[in-house]
């Protein structure tokens, strides 16, 4: 079932929900309409579990980054999360689902909005604790690092968004290292 979910993710990652429809959904899935209604109901379900499968893997994989000291401080694996794009990949033309899903959904179904919402701060809680270990910055002082938290995050799932238009940012180094008051290796 994880491929056809993980189908489903992908072309309403890169059509959206509504200009994907049913056969092409069940093509990116690989199952048939009688197993498709089965397993998920209506073409809204796949969606949600579409949702859930790239928090488990992409806000998973962008935790897990974030949580990883081999890459270096806080500030280190911050940059890399914005070096990356799209589930790790190095180019993603097709935005981040997140960001599309609060756009196109999220205004008007409230299971949307709330997926959306705890991914968002699932990464921003995974922000702020990668900002507990950068140099120079008081790990004590929790107000400014919420505050930090939240515009990182704001400012990676804008990045993402534009990411879609092929506005791709290279100078991230410099632009966090501002932000944060330092220099990033």
């Amino acid at each position: 079932m994880d491929t056809a979910v993980d189908g489903a993710m992908q072309i309403f990652w890169r059509l959206g929900y509504a200009a994907t429809n049913l056969p092409e959904l069940l093509h990116a899935m690989g199952v048939s309409r009688g197993s498709f209604y089965k397993a998920f109901g209506d073409k809204h379900s796949a969606y949600l579990a579409a949702l859930d499968h790239y928090d488990r893997t992409c806000i998973g994989s962008a935790v897990k980054l974030l949580c990883d000291r081999s890459i270096g401080d806080g500030a280190a694996r911050i940059l890399r999360l914005f070096e990356q794009t799209g589930c790790g990949e190095s180019v993603a033309p097709r935005g981040c689902f997140v960001c599309n899903a609060m756009v196109e959904l999220g205004p008007h179904d409230p299971a949307v909005a709330k997926k959306t919402a705890a991914m968002s701060n699932r990464l921003q809680a995974a922000i702020y604790d990668a900002l507990g270990d950068v140099p120079g910055l008081n790990p004590y002082d929790t107000e400014s690092r919420h505050r930090k938290a939240a515009i990182i995050t704001r400012l990676y799932l804008g990045a993402q968004a534009m990411s879609k238009t092929g506005d791709r940012n290279a100078d991230w180094k410099n632009l966090l290292g501002e932000l944060l008051n330092r220099r990033i290796a």
